[in-house]
């Protein structure tokens, strides 16, 4: 009994528990640091090729092994590679569209034209709206009822929309000519065939797509009637070939949002390229042909992050990723010509590649429902799926959550020193007022429990192997409980310190989601204002939120009051609201690594080691030093780093200030893009960073800009 007591004196001393929490915060610290640490240790690890898997083919049906491609047709390919150049000296646009549809009418397929239009968002160019054309035809399948469907897309792009970026697709326009002609001399296709070429790149598939479906994902692009449909498409292959020879095939699989198509259809066009004896990459890297060495390992990381970073932008990286949307699968073959002394390849090749990709398609009995559609791919033949990623992310984003948890059981208030216990001293307060008012009725009670003690005490001695409690003793023990209960209910310093712990909070959190709101709406005003001024919009938008977040910056000192007299100022339970911002911190970055990984991973590689460590300091050094380490982690920040490092990854610049001046310049039009793609394709990049990343940072920047008052967990603006 006596070492109970001791046990519960040390839960229930004040100094004890204290020093309890101080030790458990301690440990925290350290354990934090080691599951980010080893989480993101781990993470790069997988790209190790002893930590991943190697790719195979889950569906069976495609038996791209029993495929011989019999494209021969060298003939047609150099036709229709000098019509393409006629027809592209002569115009531009709406000549070759007019060419190609009457090119398909030749080949004796159903053709027709679909007319959009599209209001660009921001008043780009007032209420005027752009309009638009795609030309599809549709091969239909003699053995067949036109219920399935395949799509062979191609973009058309002019001369002068030709750069590092965007790619010469008039070899993919001839080698579709010519695959069409071929494939209408064979009867065993049981899927039908649509030949699309669409203009205007993401926005014409998006048209396409919805005039197939009947609906309108977007406000901003109105699409036309399709006058001519087929049945259920089960799969989507877009095609960037220049007329050059190719050196090798870059496939591009990111879609909308982060959404990949299923792993078996990538496995399939790597398959019969290589069965081609062609070179494939992934975001232009080789496979190592050493993976299981140092460098193996480096160039397998190098591949995997570059994947990576083209899916964290949530921006499609062809027009297949537009498919993705309606569960269609769908990838893209583009096409390098930049040989080096290295092997070159022919469009009758590529057509080769075609051919077997289209004809194991047409074996499919059902859609791709097997493999994976959650994964990374340190390699062409190797991949990391969602049940070896998700290990070392859950370690990373768990260091959040050990810390709110670790403030939560803190977040307690310690007394006084001159405060009287809780227990003990308040009844005795409590008795000593009602011997006052009521001495008579107190008196009786005393004598009552002496009583009652006494009767207790003469039964143990009587029966002393009874081991049940007296029914007095437990109706007085539950009287007092009710007492105790009644006089802590009662209590209002008690009430006033739970409510105020909880009301201190919820303006911060409102004014954090308000600045969200506001970035999310003040675009288009910025840009309205800056038409008057004859100021791009790009820089516009920009310098808008570039300004709006520094005044933002300075928002504690907005709020603050000075204190009087009997005012405590405005007041902030800061364990309280860092656990709260924590715990939907982790929320955030879990329900986006549902969809992005990359994004995820990003965010919290970044994000999770300073909001961890963020914290009221009365030491000016130290807040310094916090606010410069949370300003680096801040979103425009993030997004400029994310431009330099796209910028020395793609264009290589040799100085330090072209690099500069290029990732700010890129800034720009990042910033652009996001609202558009958002707009025109229902990105959920720019959203996510207005209404998540952002308010998180907000109360992040709050609780590092508050200063001690008289109670260690109370904090006032400063």
């Amino acid at each position: 009994m006596t070492e109970r007591k001791t046990n519960m004196g040390l839960l229930t001393d004040p100094r004890q528990r204290r020093r309890f929490v101080r030790i458990i915060s301690h440990y925290n610290n350290r354990l934090c640091a080691l599951f980010y640490i080893s989480g993101l240790i781990w993470f790069f690890g997988l790209a190790y090729i002893h930590l991943n898997a190697g790719t195979y083919f889950s569906e069976n049906a495609l038996l791209p092994g029993l495929v011989e491609g019999n494209f021969y047709s060298d003939a047609d390919v150099k036709f229709y590679k000098n019509e393409i150049k006629k027809a592209m000296d002569k115009d531009k646009s709406l000549l070759l569209r007019d060419w190609l549809f009457s090119k398909f009418e030749e080949l004796g397929l159903e053709v027709y034209f679909q007319n959009y239009s599209v209001q660009y968002p921001l008043q780009l160019l007032g209420d005027q709206k752009v309009p638009g054309q795609n030309v599809y035809a549709i091969l239909r399948a003699p053995r067949a009822s036109s219920t399935e469907a395949v799509v062979l897309s191609v973009p058309i792009r002019s001369k002068n929309m030709i750069s590092k970026t965007l790619t010469d697709t008039s070899g993919g326009i001839a080698l579709m000519l010519a695959l069409t002609k071929f494939f209408k001399k064979h009867t065993f296709w049981a899927k039908d065939i649509i030949f699309l070429l669409t203009q205007h790149e993401h926005i014409g598939i998006e048209a396409w797509l919805d005039g197939y479906h009947q609906v309108q994902s977007s406000k901003y692009v109105f699409p036309g009637t399709l006058w001519g449909r087929s049945g259920s498409i089960q799969a989507a292959l877009n095609l960037e070939i220049p007329l050059e020879k190719v050196a090798y095939y870059n496939i591009k699989m990111e879609g909308l949002n982060g959404q990949l198509p299923n792993l078996d259809l990538v496995n399939l066009v790597v398959r019969l390229c290589r069965r081609e004896g062609d070179s494939v990459r992934l975001h232009n890297q080789y496979d190592y042909y050493d993976p299981d060495s140092l460098n193996g390992f480096k160039h397998s990381l190098l591949t995997m992050l570059r994947m990576m970073k083209t899916q964290a932008s949530g921006s499609p990286s062809g027009n297949h990723g537009l498919f993705h949307r309606y569960h269609i699968e769908a990838v893209t073959l583009q096409g390098v010509s930049r040989a080096f002394g290295q092997k070159t390849s022919d469009l009758m090749v590529t057509g080769r590649i075609v051919e077997g990709i289209f004809r194991s398609l047409n074996n499919l009995l059902e859609r791709f429902h097997q493999s994976f559609f959650f994964y990374l791919m340190p390699a062409t033949n190797r991949y990391i799926s969602i049940g070896l990623y998700m290990p070392p992310f859950s370690l990373m984003t768990a260091a959040g959550l050990i810390k709110a948890i670790s403030l939560w059981i803190g977040s307690e208030k310690p007394k006084d020193k001159n405060e009287k216990k809780p227990q003990k001293s308040d009844l005795n307060s409590s008795k000593l007022e009602k011997d006052e008012k009521e001495p008579e009725t107190e008196k009786q009670e005393k004598e009552v429990e002496k009583e009652d003690n006494e009767v207790s005490q003469s039964k143990k001695e009587i029966s002393c192997e009874k081991k049940e409690e007296d029914p007095l003793e437990k109706l007085s023990k539950d009287v007092n409980d009710i007492e105790d209960d009644d006089s802590l209910k009662n209590d209002p310093d008690e009430q006033e310190d739970k409510s105020r712990d909880l009301l201190s909070i919820i303006p911060m959190i409102i004014l954090s989601f308000l600045v969200g709101l506001m970035t999310y709406y003040l675009p288009d005003v910025f840009n309205s204002h800056a038409r008057h001024l004859k100021i791009p919009t790009d820089e516009a938008i920009t310098y808008g939120l570039m300004a709006l977040f520094s005044a933002w910056l300075f928002f504690p000192r907005f709020i603050s009051k000075k204190p009087h007299e009997f005012d405590n100022g405005f007041q902030v339970d800061w364990p309280l609201l860092k656990c709260v911002t924590l715990i939907f911190q982790s929320l955030v970055l879990f329900s986006i690594a549902l969809m992005n990984i990359s994004l995820a991973f990003f965010l919290a590689a970044t994000i999770i080691p300073v909001s961890v460590i963020v914290q009221p300091v009365s030491n000016k050094l130290l807040q310094c030093l916090q606010s410069v380490l949370l300003l680096l982690v801040s979103p425009p920040v993030l997004i400029y780093l994310a431009s330099v490092v796209s910028v020395i990854d793609e264009q290589r610049p040799d100085s330090v200030i072209d690099i500069i001046v290029n990732a700010w310049s890129q800034l720009k039009d990042t910033v652009l893009l996001s609202i558009l793609d958002y707009s025109l394709l229902s990105c959920w990049t720019y959203p996510v960073f207005c209404f998540a990343i952002y308010p998180n940072w907000i109360m992040l920047w709050g609780v590092s800009h508050m200063r001690l008052e008289s109670d260690s967990t109370l904090f006032r603006f400063s």
